[in-house]
């Protein structure tokens, strides 16, 4: 395992500075090396569709997007690319180019001659079709990493010779057998399928590489970019800048609080170069909301000495931080209990279910709240640590959430304390406080550090409370209603997933301890639904295959029946509660 103190992703956790990165040129782009954070979309398009392919680009380009991404699935498409090139510089539009590439290694070689950057997936590059587990062996693993250099080196000298960027781009959802033979469906899996093709980029000295892993979990997403940031370092290869990005995001506010937990936890620990929110909207949406995420999310001017003890924590692996529990105003915090949602309050009307306040705290600064509001509070706590009894529950209001509460848990670990902490954040209603705080908050449950949540200010009361639960279901922390996992459409994607999206949120979202994927094609589906119950995937043209898990159990169905297959199939298994109007 990769140790933290020997490696560390960052220099100190407490004062993240933005990670030092090669300067990679993408046409009259600039990602890493010190350049402002790019913003990034990508066309629901076909380069085949030239019209609609050109449009969407010039589009995206109007409201500031930094770089277009287009997919090409086939070696047709990659062609495709010269007329789209040509119209997009002729309509003088100069936003840089990248070619999405899945299975097609003759498609990469052909969109290297018309943009300024690929993406490849190491996923199916050169591990092509589809092996199972059972098929693999040390020796064939071996024999796949010789393969990797022999049919990687020459496109990266292709690349080099054209001045063109690489984008070695892992999705979570699309590990090879070959890598999840030798390290399982891991974080590891992922770093190591990206330091399998960055070993040929560093043999070639090729450093116009950009580097990603994506998961729809914003925790792994989290974890894998910072094993990446160390293992980089651990082999003293250059330091890539990384294109951050949480996969299959979803729609409207969840997704944006999803983004918000993945990405806004990276920007705060100074790892993100170039930025693409993943919403299933209209690519046009996605690029405000990556531009106030950047804000929101900006670092500290200045470092702050919170003076307490730099404790090792294993940033790569989730674990809930051990807490006793303590009883809050007839409530238990900590311990075994799922992180608590309350409300500042004398008193409040308390539930066991659904999504309302489950305690209230008149003051938090009433025992057994312990409230710090200034970096000195903290250090004079760690300087004398029993002059605050145990039992308490510790919470920061200061500013720099993230940092604080490092610091504040840090002060507890080397004491040997074991209480509860409180996250809490008084906000106003706007867009940026909600991103803002679902990073903040999502940074810190995906670190395994919290046991109850307060937020205020926001919109309204019932809204504030709404927010904390929708937070900790974003950082998949905790379920409180049905979980929507849907990717954005691509030129892949062969239904109206914005359409269809709507309509199954209408008729599957009082299933509260259900989630559901809803994948436009099959390239990342099943991995990426690695966390869904039940998998609604585009197999072909008017299609659609149903999963289980990872497994698909009813395949070609008519999209108009597909469904209510759905549904049929939720009852079959015993999973399925009519909605309350219906009952």
């Amino acid at each position: 395992m990769t140790r933290f103190s020997e490696f560390p992703y960052v220099a100190d956790r407490f004062n993240a500075v933005r990670r030092e990165t090669v300067q990679v040129r993408v046409g009259d782009a600039l990602i890493g090396g010190g350049a402002p954070i790019l913003v990034q979309s990508m066309t629901t398009t076909k380069p085949k569709d030239v019209e609609k392919t050109v449009q969407e680009t010039l589009d995206l380009a109007k409201v500031g997007c930094g770089l277009v991404r287009i997919t090409a699935p086939t070696l047709a498409d990659a062609q495709g690319l010269e007329e789209v090139m040509k119209r997009i510089r002729a309509a003088g539009c100069k936003v840089p180019v990248s070619a999405d590439i899945h299975f097609q290694p003759k498609a990469a070689f052909e969109a290297l001659k018309w943009v300024e950057k690929v993406r490849i997936n190491p996923g199916n590059f050169v591990d092509t079709g589809i092996l199972t587990l059972e098929n693999q062996t040390d020796v064939m693993f071996e024999e796949g990493k010789v393969k990797v250099a022999e049919q990687f080196t020459p496109f990266v000298q292709e690349a080099k010779r054209l001045g063109r960027v690489i984008r070695i781009g892992v999705n979570h959802g699309s590990l090879s057998a070959r890598m999840i033979y030798r390290y399982g469906d891991t974080v590891e899996g992922m770093v190591e399928s990206v330091m399998e093709y960055l070993a040929v980029c560093e043999a070639e000295h090729f450093d116009q590489v950009v580097l990603s892993l994506k998961s729809s979990n914003p925790r792994v997403a989290i974890s894998a970019y910072r094993m990446l940031a160390a293992r980089i370092k651990q082999e003293n290869y250059k330091p890539y800048p990384f294109h951050v990005g949480v996969t299959e995001a979803g729609a409207g506010a969840d997704g944006r609080m999803k983004s918000a937990a993945g990405i806004g936890a990276l920007l705060m620990d100074g790892l993100a170069d170039t930025i693409r929110v993943s919403l299933t909207e209209d690519p046009v949406a996605e690029v405000p909301v990556a531009q106030e995420l950047i804000k929101a999310c900006a670092l500290p001017a200045a470092p702050t000495s919170y003076a307490v003890p730099v404790l090792e924590k294993d940033p790569y692996h989730y674990a809930r931080r051990e807490t006793k529990p303590v009883i809050l105003n007839g409530v238990e915090i900590g311990g075994a209990q799922p992180v608590k949602v309350g409300v500042r309050a004398d008193a409040a009307s308390l539930t066991s279910e659904g999504r309302g306040p489950e305690f209230a705290v008149a003051s938090l600064g009433d025992k057994p709240v312990v409230a710090f509001d200034d970096p000195m509070d903290i250090a004079g706590f760690a300087a004398n640590p029993i002059s605050v009894p145990e039992g308490s529950v510790f919470c920061y209001t200061g500013e720099n959430m993230v940092s604080g509460v490092r610091a504040m848990v840090s002060a507890l670990e080397a004491a040997g304390r074991k209480d509860p902490i409180l996250l809490y954040a008084n906000i106003g209603s706007s867009e940026k406080d909600m991103l803002r705080t679902s990073a903040d908050i999502g940074s810190l449950v995906t670190d395994g550090i919290g046991d109850a949540v307060v937020i205020e200010g926001y919109k309204s009361p019932k809204e504030s409370v709404e927010l904390a639960f929708d937070i900790l279901q974003a950082a998949y922390c905790r379920r409180s209603k049905t979980n929507f996992i849907s990717c954005p459409s691509c030129g892949r994607t062969l239904y109206n997933i914005q359409e269809v999206m709507g309509k199954i949120k209408a008729r599957f979202g009082h299933l509260k301890d259900l989630s559901i994927g809803i994948m436009g094609c099959i390239v990342n589906g099943p991995g990426e639904m690695a966390d869904a119950d039940f998998g609604y995937v585009g197999g072909g043209p008017g299609r659609i295959t149903l999963f289980e898990g990872k497994t698909a159990v009813k395949k070609n169905i008519p999209e108009e029946d597909a469904i209510e297959e759905l549904v049929a199939l939720i009852k079959e298994r015993g999973r399925w509660v009519d909605a309350p109007e219906a009952q």
